[in-house]
């Protein structure tokens, strides 16, 4: 079981959705927190409501950091003390998407997504692991999705964004395989949060969205995932399956994503 208690964790895209919920399911653990988003507003809002939540929480460190600079990142870990510059947990939870068939997603917007769901985790593995002690177990946590096991129709920016997090989450874990620190990339499926309210909606396609979990529900099944020191989990079952089937059978996936495609695009 991985100890949560006393563990001084960076969390991004902590201002809404899983992010914040994150924080609000491993505050029941008494970790040292660290949020980053780049609303500074919106933190200190969820900082205030996990100290009035979690009156016994050490104080949260809020920074305000768009990752996909690496500059900006840069900066951020040089705003932490030397005394708190230690890092045991990353969580790579800040992402966005853009909706729409590939004939109208342009290049510009593969490298807007690319920059902060792929590069802006590249940015803060990177330059958070020199501050991992070597002397006790450490994690760093992708949050990615079921589109990176399989290419999801109408998000091919955002498949491509979260299956190049994947391929990275699996080099690191095995660079990293004779140091004391994990790799876990977790897959939700859709989730109820304002991402997809905010989403870049483009022409030629319905909006189709499933079931949606709730985002407390995820954060919660993300935690446990954490402490098991999991290495790569689908959340629910159809990423579950869609990861076994695609293995075993590939054709009967690919019909699957063929007939939902028919059903997303307009013609």
């Amino acid at each position: 079981m991985f100890e949560l208690k006393n563990k001084r964790i960076i969390i991004t895209g902590a201002s809404s959705g899983i992010g914040e919920q994150l924080c609000f399911e491993l505050a029941k653990y008494d970790p040292n927190l660290i949020l980053m988003a780049r609303n500074i507003e919106a933190l200190e809002q969820v900082r205030n409501d996990l100290i009035s939540a979690n009156p016994q929480l050490s104080e949260p460190i809020i920074i305000s950091c768009d990752i996909s600079s690496e500059a900006a990142v840069k900066n951020a870990i040089k705003q932490l003390s030397p005394e708190k510059a230690t890092i045991d947990i990353l969580i790579n939870n800040a992402g966005i998407g853009i909706y729409g068939p590939i004939k109208n997603t342009v290049p510009q917007d593969f490298k807007q997504i690319l920059d902060i769901n792929f590069l802006g985790a590249v940015n803060l593995t990177y330059h958070t692991l020199p501050h991992f002690p070597e002397n006790r177990p450490g994690m760093i946590v992708f949050v990615s999705s079921i589109a990176a096991l399989y290419g999801m129709p109408c998000y091919s920016a955002y498949s491509a964004s979260k299956a190049a997090l994947r391929s990275f989450s699996q080099t690191l874990r095995a660079e990293l395989g004779q140091s004391k620190i994990s790799v876990l990339h977790v897959a939700p499926d859709y989730t109820q949060t304002r991402f997809f309210r905010n989403e870049k909606f483009l022409p030629g396609a319905h909006l189709r969205h499933d079931k949606m979990a709730k985002a407390e529900d995820v954060a919660r099944q993300i935690v446990q995932q954490m402490r098991r020191n999991k290495t790569e989990v689908a959340l629910s079952l159809r990423g579950k399956l869609i990861g076994k089937v695609a293995a075993l059978s590939p054709g009967v996936v690919r019909a699957y994503f063929r007939r939902r495609a028919g059903k997303l695009l307009k013609i």
